[in-house]
């Protein structure tokens, strides 16, 4: 059962390795990233960084639409974490299941918009967003399970 859906650019870390799992009761993280599973050490660095007896996955986004009907089949909560809103969107037009994403990081880059302390975005995440906000998922912005939920809609992009 997907329990969670992030886009964080920080991967599998402090927040996601410890926070999030602990509140969802996580038995399996998914991270879904073209670059990273493309990358071999960077994969085996984060392994290295997941939660002990929580299991780690590690996708393109292709692949991850390949294994979706067996993910669904597992019995594990799992927590998705997207590396960036691209993946997210790309994820979304091939698996129309997803009901919400939590936007917990992206990077501040020239050029971006805030719109919180860690959720920064380029005019072609903003417009990605809303394509991800068409396709019927609802994105919110959520540092940690004990902090405000804040959604994000077309009004507010």
């Amino acid at each position: 059962m997907i329990a969670g859906v992030r886009v964080d650019h920080r991967l599998v870390h402090g927040q996601v390795a410890v926070a999030w799992t602990h509140h969802l009761d996580i038995g399996r993280i998914i991270l879904i990233d073209d670059s990273i599973a493309a990358d071999e050490f960077q994969s085996q660095v984060l392994k290295m960084a997941k939660p002990a007896g929580v299991k780690l996955n590690i996708f393109s986004v292709e692949k991850a639409l390949a294994k979706m009907p067996k993910v669904e089949s597992l019995n594990d909560r799992i927590f998705i974490v997207f590396g960036n809103v691209d993946n997210a969107l790309r994820f979304v037009k091939g698996y129309p299941k997803l009901k919400e994403i939590n936007y917990g990081g992206t990077k501040k880059k020239e050029g971006t918009k805030k719109y919180s302390e860690t959720i920064y975005l380029t005019p072609t995440e903003i417009e990605q967003t809303r394509q991800i906000l068409d396709a019927g998922v609802k994105v919110f912005i959520q540092q940690l399970p004990s902090t405000k939920r804040v959604d994000l809609t077309k009004e507010n992009l």
